[in-house]
């Protein structure tokens, strides 16, 4: 099963939907899901972690971050191929689904700056799961990636008004939460987490801003000012 502890947002102001309901589709997820093996598996092998730096480090053409990000997770996956095993449509239980207001939370000017209506799902999609030819890794990469994600986080909200609502992120994924993913529309920055493993880098975050133009870490977030709480954190139970 999958539980969205918080709001689970579509990229548009909808969900996709057939005649059976409203569902995510399965790129979604998986997305979330490779973003966070990425980020483990460089962390723990050096010699990739070199590569992909001389790989940024050495582009000396303008392509889309996202494309960049495409290219860093085909060459680990190469280096170290998992099977992942998702359904094609993730249907949401209609109980679920309401429409609400979302702010987005800019991190450098450290306010709102623009206000959003989406729908979204929050509770239990029993028909979940996931199939691995290395379920343990998978774990401990979501993990990795849970706390190193809402780390950053927390350092781009610190001393803003949403400072206690990630730290309060930050225990649940240390002391409840187990198999912690982010799902769908978090951030209006489209390579979202892709990238997380560099943001610490200072060489690479300076080649990719005079290369780019651009910061490579998230530049905002997305907040729901009725629950008090961010988009698209999720628990895989098996």
């Amino acid at each position: 099963m999958l539980i969205a502890w918080n709001a689970i947002a579509p990229e548009g102001e909808e969900f996709l939907r057939d005649q059976r309901g409203a569902y995510i589709p399965r790129n979604e997820v998986l997305e979330g899901i490779e973003s966070a093996l990425v980020f483990y598996l460089i962390k723990r092998d050096p010699a990739l972690e070199r590569a992909l730096r001389r790989l940024i480090l050495e582009t000396d053409t303008r392509p889309k971050l996202k494309d960049l990000a495409k290219r860093i997770k085909a060459q680990t996956f190469q280096r170290h191929p998992i099977t992942i095993s998702l359904p094609e449509k993730i249907y949401l239980p209609e109980e679920g689904i309401e429409r609400v207001h979302i702010e987005r939370f800019d991190h450098q000017r450290k306010t709102f700056t623009q206000h959003l209506f989406k729908e979204v799902f929050r509770g239990v999609i029993e028909e979940f799961s996931i199939e691995s030819d290395n379920p343990q890794l998978l774990q401990t990469a979501l993990l990795s990636y849970a706390r190193g994600l809402a780390q950053q986080e927390h350092k781009a909200l610190e001393g803003s008004p949403l400072e206690p609502y990630i730290i309060e992120v930050q225990n649940k994924i240390a002391n409840e939460w187990s198999n912690t993913l982010r799902i769908g529309a978090w951030t209006t920055t489209p390579y979202k987490g892709d990238l997380l493993f560099f943001w610490r880098i200072k060489e690479v975050r300076e080649q990719l801003l005079r290369t780019f133009g651009i910061d490579i870490r998230p530049k905002d977030t997305l907040f729901i000012p009725k629950y008090k709480e961010f988009l698209g954190w999720c628990e895989w139970r098996k």
